[in-house]
C-alpha cells in the first residue's frame, strides 16, 4: 500500500503553522507519518505544533531532555495517520531536512515546508492513482504565489528533467517533489557546501546516479515566495552555477544560463512591480 512521509521544517514561523499542518492532517487520503521538525522555536510556533497534535492525536511516545522535545503520536480517528514532531537547535535548513530523512519509514517522502502547503486536499489520493512504482523520483507542477506583488501564476513542471537540470532547476519545485525513501536515506542534502541549492545538488545526484523520474500531470503544492531562497536569491543562484558546472559539461550553456538567471534575481530586486509582473507572467 502506497504511503507517505510528508517533512514540515520550521522556526520562529507561529503565523504560518497552522496552515501548512491543516493542508497536511486534512488530504483526503490518510496513509501518511508527518513529520515535523523544529528548530528551537522561541515565538510559540513549539507549542502551538504541541497543541495541535495533542487536539487531534493520542501521544504514543515523548521524551523531554534539555532543549529537546520529541513526541510520536497517532491520530484519535484515522489509524493509518501518524506524527512524529522533534524541536531542537539545527544547523540550518538542510541539517533539519536530514532530520527529517532520518524520521521518516514511509515509502514516498515529501518535504511541505512551513508557509507552503498542498495545492488541494486531494492531492495525495490522485498521485496514488497514477502509475508511480517504477520510478524513484515523482514532481508535479507548483503554484507560486508572489506574495509582495499579488500575482500567482502555475510552474508547470518539466516533463523532461534534464531540460530543467540545465537550467538551474528552473520550474522544478522542492515542495511538488516525492523522492523513494530508502534511497533518501542514502542521499542527504549536502550541508557543508550549499546552504540554500543543496535540494539543487540532490536532484542532481539522484539524476546522475541514474534513479529514474517521472513527471506527474497535476498541481501538488502552492509556494510562497519570500522565504530564505528568495532572501538570498543571489547566493542561490551562484551556489547552483557551482552545482551546475560540478555535474554538468556543456560550460557556455552554463555560464549562460548563470548569467540570465542573475539578471532575473536582479529584476525581482529593482524592477517595478506592473513590470515585474509582465516579466513573471513570461515564465509560464
Amino acid at each position: 500500500m502506497c504511503s507517505f512521509s510528508i517533512v514540515t521544517i520550521v522556526y520562529n514561523d507561529v503565523t504560518h503553522i497552522k496552515e501548512t499542518i491543516d493542508s497536511v492532517v486534512n488530504q483526503s487520503y490518510k496513509n501518511i507519518e508527518y513529520i515535523l521538525i523544529d528548530g528551537g522555536s522561541s515565538d510559540g510556533t513549539k507549542e502551538k505544533i504541541y497543541d495541535y497534535i495533542s487536539s487531534y492525536a493520542v501521544i504514543t511516545q515523548k521524551t523531554i531532555e534539555e532543549d529537546c522535545l520529541y513526541l510520536e503520536a497517532s491520530h484519535k480517528i484515522y489509524s493509518t495517520f501518524t506524527f512524529k514532531f522533534l524541536s531542537e537547535k539545527d544547523r540550518g535548513i538542510y541539517d533539519a531536512m536530514n532530520k527529517g530523512v532520518s524520521l521518516a519509514s514511509k515509502k514516498w517522502i515529501n518535504f511541505m515546508n512551513c508557509g507552503d502547503c498542498f495545492y488541494n486536499l486531494d492531492v495525495l489520493k490522485k498521485i496514488i492513482e497514477s502509475k508511480i512504482e517504477d520510478y524513484d523520483v515523482i514532481y508535479g507542477n507548483a503554484k507560486i504565489s508572489y506574495t509582495d506583488q499579488d500575482f500567482s501564476l502555475i510552474k508547470v513542471a518539466p516533463s523532461i528533467i534534464q531540460d530543467s537540470l540545465k537550467k538551474f532547476g528552473a520550474n522544478l519545485i522542492h515542495q511538488s517533489i516525492f523522492f523513494k525513501t530508502h534511497i533518501h536515506k542514502h542521499l542527504l542534502y549536502n550541508t557543508q557546501d550549499y546552504k540554500i541549492a543543496s535540494d539543487y545538488d540532490l536532484i542532481y545526484r539522484f539524476y546522475s546516479k541514474g534513479h529514474s523520474f517521472h513527471a506527474l500531470p497535476l498541481t501538488v503544492s502552492i509556494f510562497h515566495t519570500g522565504g530564505s531562497s528568495d532572501i538570498y536569491g543571489i547566493l542561490r543562484t551562484n551556489e547552483s552555477f557551482s552545482i551546475a558546472k560540478q555535474y554538468g559539461s556543456n560550460i557556455p550553456q552554463i555560464f549562460a544560463y548563470y548569467l540570465f538567471a542573475l539578471c532575473k534575481k536582479i529584476a525581482k530586486n529593482y524592477f517595478p512591480s506592473k513590470l515585474l509582473k509582465k516579466l513573471l507572467a513570461l515564465q509560464r
